[in-house]
């Protein structure tokens, strides 16, 4: 590589970091191992990268990570790359890995049909793979650095109806392995969201995939990973014909969710011979902000339902569903912190403006495109504006 190019990387890597190493303690970095002798024997290419670890990896390994945390990802892949067959710069691989291996890792199915963006991806099998069989120095490395966020992001496409399957299988047989390495690396996450979008049409037979997505979601409720969960996705699959009352229980042994979307899942108020399977005791965590229910097949919203929400609830979601009574209650009394709710594009006809009459002024109520009555349109407008808040009509 001519000194051009190399001064080329230099610019373009570490240039606009000068001002913040030269900030930093000059302490030397304490991995890096480097004999004079060899410095001396070395080509041009090594002398530039002794001059490249001199300037910044003089730094305690801490203050390393901090500067290369402010690289994107496809720098630090390039550096990884241009440093990966230099003998000598084995303990800056180490930090180079640190940062790509302790941001996001982001697990994908084998065809994914939305492309996303991480620190670091790899297919479900590939992840399998890395953690049981890579010897390697950089496989090594994977399997000790813990990710600050593990994203399982399964997105189906049309054509991917069986290897989806496959992969969800490969999910679940990573949270059923005993391997100690697998273990160790959940056990030790430090947060973690699934998103699994079956992208289901109504030509396909879907028991097969709708009794996997089950199964996981049975598997993860009683699985430790369950307190590292913030964001769960479940959408695009017909759960909602199925067992419906068994497993919209699981949901209240994840601890830690924040956001739950089960959007698009033919989700309905009854199911079976329960008239109001989603008003039967609490069904979701007490820490719970942000529910989605768009896109589905409820009627009614019951007074049991709503108070069976968790009292932390902000945002929910009902866009596009069949519903057309809502029960009236007093909201503010079991939904203290709610902010949004969202009725967009339903059937609704019933719904008692007294209901909001406590509502404060960051509180937004959507009703566009409904059946409601003028008479209660004039009535909600008018405590909208006594209490200062929003409605979207």
């Amino acid at each position: 590589m001519s000194e051009a190019a190399h001064l080329k990387i230099e610019e373009k890597f570490f240039s606009p970091l000068g001002h913040q190493i030269h900030q930093e303690s000059t302490f030397f970095f304490p991995l890096l191992v480097i004999s004079e002798r060899s410095h001396q024997h070395s080509s041009h290419h090594h002398s530039f990268c002794f001059h490249i670890m001199s300037s910044i990896f003089k730094l305690p390994n801490e203050v390393v990570l901090r500067i290369l945390k402010s690289l994107n990802t496809e720098k630090v892949t390039e550096l990884v790359h241009y440093f990966k067959n230099i003998e000598s710069a084995l303990p800056i691989m180490v930090l180079l890995y640190q940062r790509l291996f302790g941001g996001v890792l982001l697990i994908l199915n084998g065809a994914p049909r939305v492309d996303s963006r991480a620190d670091f991806g790899l297919t479900i099998s590939a992840f399998e793979d890395k953690m049981v069989n890579d010897g390697s120095f950089e496989g090594k490395l994977f399997q000790h650095v813990r990710p600050k966020l593990i994203e399982f992001k399964f997105t189906r496409q049309t054509s991917d109806y069986h290897q989806f399957i496959s992969d969800l299988n490969g999910l679940l047989r990573l949270l059923e392995s005993n391997d100690l390495n697998i273990c160790s690396y959940f056990e030790h996450a430090q947060q973690i969201n699934i998103h699994i979008d079956a992208h289901l049409v109504f030509i396909e037979n879907p028991d097969s995939l709708n009794s996997i997505i089950i199964k996981l979601l049975l598997e993860l409720s009683r699985h430790n990973l369950t307190q590292k969960i913030n964001k769960f996705t479940i959408k695009s699959s017909e759960i909602g014909s199925l067992y419906v009352a068994h497993w919209s229980k699981l949901f209240q042994y994840f601890s830690s969710l924040n956001t739950l979307d089960l959007s698009e899942n033919l989700i309905r108020s009854n199911h079976e011979h329960f008239l109001d399977v989603w008003g039967m005791l609490k069904k979701f965590p007490s820490n719970l902000t942000t529910l989605n229910m768009n896109n589905n097949m409820l009627t009614y919203i019951s007074k049991d339902f709503i108070y069976n929400l968790p009292p932390s609830l902000e945002v929910l979601l009902m866009n596009q569903n069949e519903v057309e009574i809502v029960e009236p209650c007093d909201l503010l009394e079991p939904l203290p912190n709610l902010k949004n709710w969202s009725l967009n594009y339903t059937k609704l006809c019933v719904l008692s403006p007294i209901m909001f009459k406590n509502c404060g002024k960051d509180f937004v109520l959507g009703i566009k495109s409904t059946y409601l009555p003028e008479s209660d349109l004039i009535k909600l407008q008018a405590i909208a504006k006594s209490r200062g808040f929003k409605i979207l009509l």
